[in-house]
């Protein structure tokens, strides 16, 4: 009875390990494929520059009580004008989480790297500053014109 036991065990156990999976070449329907990771790039490009924007190029202005006037971006360079007229850098312009630092010559704690975040039409930008563990500044921007 035992050893009637163990074969029927080890059948299971062995029914169970080769259902799982397949011989990786793609063939088989279910649907339980990971995609590859060139598609996952590409689909996070198109989440940060959704077909029809005009991506993060251009002027910005601030909606809310801000020291920057207007935010100018152009290719991966920055221009800001107001109480905070300093140039700055993109990176990660093409990825869904640009980030944006400003090299002022006089700097300002609150507003020195921020994430870039662009509505999904283009016509509102959000920075979230840097700051404190509890979360920095954050300035919502319209397009100018």
């Amino acid at each position: 009875m035992r050893t009637t036991l163990s074969v029927t065990a080890l059948g299971l156990a062995a029914v169970l390990l080769s259902g799982c999976g397949g011989d990786g070449d793609g063939d088989e329907k279910g649907g339980g494929e990971t995609p590859s990771l060139a598609a996952t790039a590409q689909e996070s490009q198109q989440v940060a520059e959704p077909a029809g924007s005009k991506g993060l190029a251009g002027t910005w202005k601030p909606i809310n009580k801000s020291p920057i006037a207007e935010l100018t971006i152009t290719g991966n360079t920055v221009r800001t004008t107001g109480r905070l007229a300093c140039p700055g850098t993109i990176t990660g312009a093409g990825t869904p989480k640009p980030v944006l630092t400003l090299k002022c010559a006089t700097e300002n704690a609150d507003r020195k790297r921020g994430t870039l975040k662009l509505k999904p039409d283009g016509s509102a930008l959000v920075v979230t500053w840097d700051g404190p563990s509890y979360g920095g500044v954050i300035d919502s921007l319209k397009r100018a014109g």
